[in-house]
């Protein structure tokens, strides 16, 4: 079986989406303004969780649509919605096999 989900890993972090991932971080790394902005967006989410202020909502929102105008940042969040949805299909797959495997033996 190790063997097996070695080949799964190896699927997800040998594709085109994963590898295009690694490297859109990597020159997101670099780009000060941009990791600038994430950090504020991660501080606005975190007061807004503890608030729940209309106002503290309003930059929110106004920073993400900002970041979503940045076009590397956008091709990141693509390719890892790609690379999310092979390892959720996996998960889902590996979940839905164990309990047709448990559910049959306790029968």
């Amino acid at each position: 079986m190790d063997k097996e989900i070695n080949e799964i890993v190896e699927c997800i972090t040998t594709s085109k989406e994963y590898i295009e991932c690694i490297k859109i971080k990597e020159k997101m790394n670099q780009n000060k303004a941009l990791l600038e902005k994430v950090e504020n967006i991660k501080k606005l989410q975190q007061e807004y969780v503890k608030t729940n202020k209309e106002e503290v909502k309003e930059k929110l929102d106004l920073l993400e649509d900002e970041l979503n105008t940045i076009p590397l940042y956008v091709l990141y969040m693509q390719n890892l919605e790609v690379v999310n949805n092979k390892i959720n299909y996996v998960r889902d797959e590996l979940n839905d096999y164990f309990y047709k495997l448990f559910n049959e033996k306790n029968c």
